[in-house]
């Protein structure tokens, strides 16, 4: 997992409503929206959970706490909707006060892990898997369809796999590319309908869509970028360089933490 700085997330609570719109302009819906679609559902089918307490908790262990994550998560949690508060208090005494504070779902994350979970259900959501999950469905939003598209996923992590793994379910024809090419196979492997590509320049010359969901920048530059490629970027820092996302005007999706929190909510109040 990225660990965000919070210089990454300082202005992501007050562009929500802006970011909303972005995304329904590009998409044809808004965060809450493409949460709900890639659980093959409408905000409707979740508004049940709405009044469910949502506990954000802040924990301190390793590298320490960031700076307004915790209250950032549960801002995207209550534009979304959804009841939601941070506890006051951090790690095993910040479970203990959500329990009591009557939440039945807690998020909380530490140098390694970020994770929804229902307490009722014993569900598990990762943050990386949901994230991967909520950006390929942004991405057959943005492309009308996955049905017959052939897609490249580059990087074969758990935010890859949840992208391909979705992709897959909606038909779509993926590849995936990974700098270490054992990860790039291993996941060929271990999942049907996904095949390994040893030249990244050749897969994205070949795919319309793309998901760059690497941790690293300027992994795709402007001459690697097609007048009809679509990409959605879930990796921090952003995978594209500067002239690259000029040139993917309008046929970008890119976020911190919007749509991966989304996506883990919608997750974890799924049947």
């Amino acid at each position: 997992m990225t660990r965000l700085r919070e210089d990454d997330i300082d202005t992501v609570s007050a562009r929500l409503p802006a970011y909303n719109e972005t995304l329904r302009r590009l998409l044809g819906k808004g965060l809450a929206e493409v949460a709900a679609y890639s659980q093959a559902g409408s905000p409707g089918d979740f508004a049940v959970w709405q009044d469910t307490p949502v506990g954000v908790i802040p924990v301190s262990c390793g590298q320490g706490v960031i700076g307004g994550f915790a209250h950032t998560v549960k801002e995207i949690i209550a534009f979304l909707g959804f009841s939601s508060f941070v506890t006051a208090r951090s790690d095993v005494g910040g479970l203990a006060e959500a329990v009591q504070r009557g939440a039945q779902v807690v998020f909380l994350a530490d140098d390694d892990h970020f994770v929804a979970i229902h307490l009722a259900k014993g569900k598990v959501v990762d943050n990386a898997a949901a994230t991967g999950r909520g950006y390929a469905a942004a991405l057959a939003l943005l492309a009308g369809g996955l049905t017959g598209e052939k897609a490249l996923v580059i990087g074969a992590g758990p935010v890859g796999a949840g992208a391909a793994a979705y992709l897959t379910e909606q038909g779509a024809q993926v590849v995936i590319y990974d700098s270490n090419p054992e990860k790039s196979a291993q996941l060929s492997r271990a999942m049907a309908g996904v095949t390994a590509a040893d030249d990244m320049a050749a897969a994205l010359a070949a795919c319309r869509l793309v998901v760059e969901a690497t941790p690293a920048a300027g992994v795709i530059d402007c001459r690697d970028i097609t007048d009809r490629m679509l990409v959605a970027a879930p990796g921090v820092p952003l995978g594209i360089t500067p002239q690259g996302e000029a040139r993917l005007s309008g046929r970008l999706i890119h976020d911190v933490l919007e749509i991966g929190v989304a996506t883990m909510l919608f997750t974890v109040f799924a049947d």
